[in-house]
């Protein structure tokens, strides 16, 4: 007499345990915690807008600078930074404010660079982010006595009040770590994107890395041969070169985003 059981055959496991190499890799971090994040799409999209703009207003400075210095005034001394000061304050505020909020969108943006590029060259764009944002707040700080030192050249201050001032030694540092984050910084995640490039490949073409390195390339060339035109150049290049890494940023795919979830998650 076969008896029949009362129990259904397939819930006789229902209380085994599951073989933990049967689990699947999802059900244990489910790779789309991260898009339930509300601010995620804002942050991504916010960041990447603001890295090429940041850059464009430190453009618009470069611009306004060679502009009023078409007559071959300068600012490589004291006495000639109080003169062009003196003859192009409003101008010259103007430029000041540019920069003030390109340094602002600048270390708000960097980030995107690092989110795109941590995937293909994490160590060096890892570096060339800190060296830029430090740099960048340094030089927030730098170009915020501009206002002071327009305001005193408008009072026909001389220039012996600056140079005896303490400000223009003990604040050198501030001005040192600028300059490496503004040259240094920019050369270094213009070589990440080019050391990346296979990595990055349907992402960020490898030439936006040649482009982001017109910066220090036009800037140098610029202090060589006193022409301030090829800073305009460079800080040009620099933009279309972040304008493409941005745009990784920015049109970045659920699918894409799942092959690196050890940073998108970080977001």
């Amino acid at each position: 007499m076969t008896i029949t059981p009362s129990v259904p055959l397939t819930g006789l496991h229902d209380h085994e345990p599951q073989d933990a190499a049967a689990v699947p890799h999802d059900a244990e971090a489910p790779h789309d915690a991260a898009p339930h994040d509300p601010t995620a799409r804002f942050r991504r999209i916010a960041s990447a807008v603001a890295l090429p703009l940041g850059f464009v207003a430190q453009a618009m400075t470069n611009v306004t600078y060679a502009w009023v210095t078409l007559d071959g005034s300068s600012d490589a001394t004291t006495a000639e930074a109080l003169a062009l000061s003196r003859a192009h304050g409003g101008t010259m505020i103007w430029a000041s404010t540019f920069a003030l909020i390109g340094c602002l969108l600048i270390v708000a943006g960097i980030p995107t660079a690092l989110r795109v590029l941590r995937w293909a060259s994490p160590r060096l764009s890892l570096l060339a982010g800190v060296l830029m944002i430090a740099g960048y707040v340094c030089y927030f700080g730098v170009v915020f006595t501009s206002f002071d030192q327009i305001a005193l050249a408008r009072h026909n201050v001389p220039e012996s009040a600056f140079d005896g001032s303490p400000a223009m030694t003990a604040g050198l540092w501030v001005f040192l770590v600028f300059v490496a984050g503004n040259l240094v910084g920019t050369l270094l995640l213009g070589l990440a994107v080019i050391v990346g490039r296979r990595r990055l490949a349907g992402l960020v073409p490898y030439w936006a890395g040649l482009l982001i390195i017109g910066w220090p390339v036009g800037h140098v060339t610029n202090l060589v041969l006193n022409n301030e035109w090829f800073a305009v150049a460079g800080g040009l290049l620099e933009v279309a070169g972040l304008a493409f890494v941005a745009r990784a940023a920015i049109r970045m795919t659920r699918e894409q985003s799942m092959t690196r979830p050890e940073w998108v998650l970080r977001g």
